[in-house]
């Protein structure tokens, strides 16, 4: 008896560690292309890759709207994050927006804490903070997480809106769509930032984004390809 409980046990913990162990998708990629009005304006990329116990992430956003061969808005984003026993132990990040704009974070985990420089200066927050990449399903158990173009941290409230299926190389996915909806506002805001409905699977793995474009309210749709 006492075997079997103690097998139970061991059994048990091993679950537990493994629901806590962040999911990086097996060909250690994801990529969306971005849709606005039935067109292609660019694309979002995620690489994983990892040595030893350090998970580094590598993301891409490209976005070009063209009215004929006239650009109309561009916007390009670069960000890579190292985390570390599903924790983020560093971020470093740049953006330049349609209004060339320039925004830059740097971020890394000292002890405790987490100390970032962003539009606001140097700042510290809890070290269990999540950037809001998306890729990381745990964003949905938090309230707040740190802004990875402009360096500041931003509470906010999501809830599950119910389960779905979606095509992906032509299967179909079983999914989960969150709302989310930013609650903080900062003064370099121009615009409100937008509500977004993100998908999941089960095990936490981003299948889908979508929004409405601040900038006209058209819908942006990110359509995963890999």
């Amino acid at each position: 008896m006492k075997l079997i409980i103690l097998i139970l046990f061991i059994t048990l913990i091993n679950n537990v560690v493994k629901s806590k162990e962040t999911l990086v998708p097996k060909n250690n990629k994801i990529i969306f292309d971005i849709i606005r009005k039935n067109k292609n304006i660019g694309y979002h990329s995620i690489n994983f890759s990892k040595i030893n116990d350090i998970l580094e992430v590598n993301i891409e956003v490209n976005i070009n709207v063209k009215i004929g061969f006239l650009s109309v808005y561009k916007y390009k984003h670069q960000n890579t994050e190292r985390w570390e026993k599903n924790e983020l132990y560093s971020i470093s990040t740049n953006s330049l927006t349609n209004s060339k704009k320039k925004y830059l974070v740097e971020g890394v985990k000292k002890n405790d804490i987490f100390e970032f420089n962003g539009v606001d200066g140097k700042k510290t927050t809890s070290k269990d903070i999540i950037p809001i990449s998306y890729w990381n399903k745990e964003i949905i158990n938090k309230k707040e997480f740190l802004d990875s173009q402009k360096g500041i941290i931003r509470e906010f409230y999501v809830k599950l809106i119910g389960n779905e299926e979606i095509l992906f190389n032509s299967k179909k996915i079983k999914v989960e769509k969150y709302e989310m909806k930013v609650t903080t506002k900062h003064k370099s805001d121009k615009k409100p930032f937008p509500i977004l409905y993100i998908w999941y699977t089960k095990n936490g793995e981003l299948m889908k984004l979508e929004f409405d474009s601040p900038e006209d309210n058209s819908s942006i749709k990110y359509v995963r390809v890999e």
